[in-house]
């Protein structure tokens, strides 16, 4: 039987040698499935495995007189699709971690810290508590200017008080909130 096999093999790598293009052909439609179904099983994906056994044909393309072991051609092939396909999968596996790391990365830089969560918490908790302790008018003023986003004009208007009485409230509420607490809050 493996004598039937070297004859097989001894009369395509002849036929390549001799009649490279239609000897090609017929190799690549005889194989081309079955090693295809090989590289996907080790791939899990279709077309990287086709593209990998194309590649392989290639390889014996450009290699065609070097072809002298008519046993050896099946194999090669199959060890080639093999190879190129464990390659492939480091490559990918090597992009993966990459990826993986980068986005890690960029997250943490994007991503507050716990720590700096329970400082913006705990100081807008205080912030809140000192502006619930100013007088009044201060707190009204406060409370639409900088939590409703309202315009002085918009406050006086509500509150039915001169534009100037409100921006100086604002201001004087201001400088209270930064000596209770040191706030730097941009006016």
């Amino acid at each position: 039987m493996e004598n039937n096999y070297k004859d097989i093999g001894s009369m395509i790598v002849q036929s390549i040698q001799e009649d490279k293009e239609s000897t090609f052909n017929k190799l690549f439609n005889e194989h081309f499935s079955a090693l295809s179904f090989f590289a996907r099983s080790i791939t899990g994906q279709e077309l990287f495995a086709q593209d990998i056994v194309q590649e392989c044909f290639i390889k014996v393309w450009k290699r065609y007189k070097q072809l002298t072991d008519p046993g050896g051609l099946k194999s090669y092939l199959y060890a080639a699709v093999k190879n190129d396909c464990i390659s492939y999968l480091r490559k990918q596996s090597i992009r993966n971690k990459k990826r993986e790391v980068y986005l890690e990365k960029a997250a943490a830089k994007l991503a507050p810290s716990i720590e700096q969560e329970m400082i913006c918490a705990e100081t807008a908790y205080e912030l809140y508590a000192h502006i619930g302790r100013l007088p009044e008018k201060m707190r009204e003023v406060v409370q639409l200017y900088y939590l409703e986003e309202k315009s002085a004009v918009e406050i006086g208007r509500l509150l039915q008080k001169n534009c100037d009485t409100v921006q100086h409230q604002r201001q004087t509420a201001l400088n209270l909130l930064r000596n209770k607490k040191k706030f730097l809050i941009a006016a």
